[in-house]
Formats: C-alpha cells, structure tokens, sequence
C-alpha cells in the first residue's frame, strides 16, 4: 500500500471515529387506548401549528400517549358536555390510527396520519346503507384496521356484523380510505369441522398474515381470508378454537364480570410475526370467587389455523417461581398478587408485559426475571373496556419514516431555497388544515340544518383540488362474488 493509500486510510479511520453513533430507532410502544384530549393537558401546547395531534412516545415500559387538539371537540360550543377519545385500531407498521371521539350521546370517528400529525373524519356511513340495508356502525362491536393491498398508502376500517345462522350471511362494514365511503360485503359462514361459536362475542379485530381476525377471549378466534387471491373471489369466515381445555361455555362470554376478568387473565397478540395466545391460570371466574390454585402463566403459537394441530405450546410458568425472583421485589411489585396480562413484546414472545395496579412491567417468562417496570398511571380496573374495541394499552409497532424522493434531498438547496420551500409547506397545511376544519364542522352541522329544512350535504368531502364533484348518488352494495380489489 502506498504512502497516499496510507494516509487516506487513516484519515477515514478517524472520520469514522470522530463520527457520531446514530441512535436506534425505536421498533414499537406501548401506546395507551385513551387519548389525551384536554386543554388543561400542557401538552396540547406543544401541538405545532397546523397539525391537529401530538405522539408522546418512550421507551417500553413507560408508557405512549396520542395527544388531540382541543379544536376537534365536536360542540365546542358546549364546553361542559362530556368529552373523551379512543384509539379503536391501530395498525402494527401503518402511519394511520382510527380514534372514536365521544362527545355526550354522539360519536365521531378520525383516521389519523401520524407522518403528517393530522386528522380526517371519517364519513357517515350513508342514509341508503342505514335504511334499505340496516347496518351502520355498531360501537359495542370491534372495529378494525388494515393496510389496503390494492392501494398503496392507503387503509381500510373493517367491522364485522354476525350472524349465528346457517342460512343467513355474515355481513363485513368496510370503508376504503382511497374511496372514502362505506361498503357492504357478505361473508358466509364456513361449514367446518369444528362447532361454529357465537361471534356477537369477540372482544378485539387485528389484522395478521393477509386474513382479519375477530378474538373472542371466551373460546378462538373467527377469521376471514379478505385479500387472498384464491379466497377473495368468495371469503367465508371461520372459526378456530383455542387450545385444548382453554375453552369456555358460550354464555359466559356475555356476563359483563366476567368479560372483565377476561382482559385481565388472557389475550391474543402478534409477536415475532405469529399470533400468540396468553392465559393466567388457575384463578376463579365464580362469583364469589374462590382462592388462587397455583396460579400460572401459560403461552401457545399459532402455527397453522388450517392444519390438524393449530396451536403449538410453549411454555408454562407457576407466579411463584416469579416472585421468588429477587426482581419482583426489587422492582416494587408485591409477591402474592397477580397482574393482569397486558401486551407481548413484539419481537420477543418470551416477553410478557403486564399491569400491577399503576405499573407497567415487562418480565422475561422462562428466565422467570422482571426486565424493567415504570408508573404509566394506567388503572385497567376503569371503565374503559367498552369503549373501545383495542385493549387499554397495546403495542404499536412504529411505521417506517416516509418515503424521500431525489428532488427532497434538501442537503443539496441553497438555504434561501429550503426557507421559501418552508414557508410554501406551512401555508400549504395551514390551508389544508382550514379547509379540513370548516368540512368538519359542515358535515357535524348535518344534522341541525336538515332540521332546519335546509338540504344536507353530500355524503362524499369536498375536493380541495377545484374538481367539481358529483351530488349525492346510492350507495352501492359491493356484490357477494365480486373482487375486493374493486373497492
């Protein structure tokens, strides 16, 4: 190597030492279902201008917070009236996270883009769905998200409306986002082997591996091949049982005490791209209950819905193992009391989280060993269950950062031209966010000026473009045989 190769060598070798280590991006949260929507909240300062939310995200076990603007109240007229939001769905990878905002007795539904921080309102399903079809969006049952795999960037909200009947077809809601209206597809029920359950049931939707999934804690799981190609052309929703000996009697599903106890003692998650299945056994579901029998935390994996021997055990671990271990007690967490299961970590199935009063913690199950433990004020035992569909607190696997194009390299532009590109971007949303707000308060207005005998406004949003749009047309009812490529 010559005295040049040399010296260039070394001159490498120290830029690379000086060179600062980029920090590791953050893979997922911890993302509290409970929105943070108030103005006596001081981080709804910290809003910037022009976008409608805020992402208060750390590390695992601390826990991540969706800030709202106060703006999006629906009645800000009304500031006395009961107000609070959700997180119903949010999809594990995705930019969009679907909020239900409560306002009193009505509902509104948001599709939030936490690359850009702001919202969309999600359109009414229309008076033709309602009337001639009788479905509408029923909050007792779960809502879903999904990327749309025929659209790129875009999603699709699901919800599934059942039936117990042989003779009569599931039906599925699902609103596009590239189309931005409601649809109707039906979804016969498969005849399979195994005992068909009730479906009015299920305590959460997810998305996983191509199919939607509805989770019923009481006994499997239902789902539905949407956007496999040899499925779509007919998809049927199915039944798989859970694991031997995990199954309930079907009317207990629906007694609220013991819905409850079901969040707390069992749930379903991703992790390491495979569903897993949690259960807390060995405590009683009688009222009043009887005393804790060795109470123990099991895990099974999903391997095959359609094979002979679904679920794959993986491991069981007795609690007092757990707080034998000198962690628990060195974390703050009483030996003798046992958490409710919250979370599995994402990319590592031996990772349970779970919720001890206030604290979220994550334990490492086979090595019996609490991995860390955090105050994140969430108290499981609120009344929250039944307003949203998603759990209390779930993992959110963070989206990637969005696409950059070769003429956004701003490396390369003249600080003159980066500043005018600035402020050309922050009149843009400021615009952008305008005109979203007065379509916001136009569509809420709905209602009061058709009263007033006024003519109500399209179900279809404005086109901010300057295309004219057409009026008010029926909706259409997507055939039972027809592509979902075609919403």
């Amino acid at each position: 190597m010559s005295e040049k190769d040399l010296t260039e060598f070394s001159r490498a070798g120290q830029e690379a030492e000086q060179e600062p280590e980029s920090e590791p991006q953050r893979k997922w949260v911890a993302l509290v279902s409970v929105v943070v929507f108030s103005k006596e909240d001081d981080r709804t300062q910290e809003i910037v201008l022009g976008t409608d939310v805020l992402l208060d995200l750390h590390d695992p076990p601390l826990a991540s917070y969706l800030v709202l603007h106060p703006r999006l109240a629906p009645n800000s007229r009304r500031p006395d009236e009961p107000l609070s939001a959700y997180i119903l769905a949010a999809n594990n990878g995705s930019a969009c996270i679907l909020l239900q905002v409560v306002s009193g007795n009505r509902l509104d539904f948001f599709l939030c883009d936490t690359h850009s921080r702001t919202v969309d309102i999600v359109a009414p399903v229309s008076c033709h769905l309602r009337t001639d079809q009788d479905i509408d969006i029923r909050p007792h049952l779960s809502i879903g998200l999904v990327a749309d795999p025929y659209e790129r960037g875009h999603n699709v909200i699901f919800q599934l409306h059942p039936t117990t009947s042989l003779y009569h077809q599931s039906r599925l809601l699902v609103y596009p986002t590239a189309r931005r209206r409601w649809f109707v597809l039906p979804i016969p029920i498969a005849r399979q082997a195994a005992h068909m359950c009730n479906p009015f049931s299920e305590n959460s939707a997810l998305a996983h591996d191509g199919r939607l999934w509805w989770v019923a804690l009481a006994y499997g799981v239902f789902f539905c091949d949407l956007f496999t190609p040899s499925c779509a052309w007919r998809p049927e929703l199915r039944f798989l049982p859970l694991p031997a000996d995990c199954q309930m009697d079907g009317y207990v599903a629906f007694e609220p005490r013991v819905r409850t106890l079901l969040h707390q003692r069992r749930c379903v998650r991703t992790s390491e791209g495979k569903l897993r299945f949690v259960e807390i056994r060995g405590l009683s579901y009688d009222d009043p209950p009887r005393d804790p029998a060795n109470p123990t935390v099991w895990m099974w994996t999903l391997q095959d819905p359609e094979g002979p021997d679904p679920w794959t055990f993986e491991y069981e671990v007795p609690f007092a193992e757990i707080w034998d271990n000198e962690t628990y007690a060195d974390a703050g967490l009483p030996p003798g009391e046992v958490p409710h299961v919250a979370l599995v970590d994402p990319n590592d199935h031996c990772v349970v989280y779970f919720l001890q009063g206030s604290k979220l913690f994550s334990l490492d199950v086979r090595k019996k060993q609490v991995i860390a433990c955090k105050e994140s004020l969430i108290d499981r035992d609120q009344v929250i269950l039944f307003q949203s569909s998603r759990p209390v607190v779930d993992a959110w696997e963070l989206p990637p950062p969005p696409p950059t194009f070769s003429g956004d390299d701003d490396d390369l532009l003249p600080e003159d031209v980066l500043s005018d590109r600035e402020e050309k971007r922050q009149v843009n949303e400021y615009v952008q966010s305008w005109l979203d707000q007065v379509w916001l308060e136009w569509t809420r207005r709905d209602a009061d000026t058709t009263d007033e005998g006024a003519p109500p406004p399209s179900d279809e949003p404005p086109d901010h473009s300057g295309v004219q749009q057409a009026g008010d047309e029926p909706e259409i009812q997507a055939p039972g045989t027809g592509s979902p490529g075609a919403l």
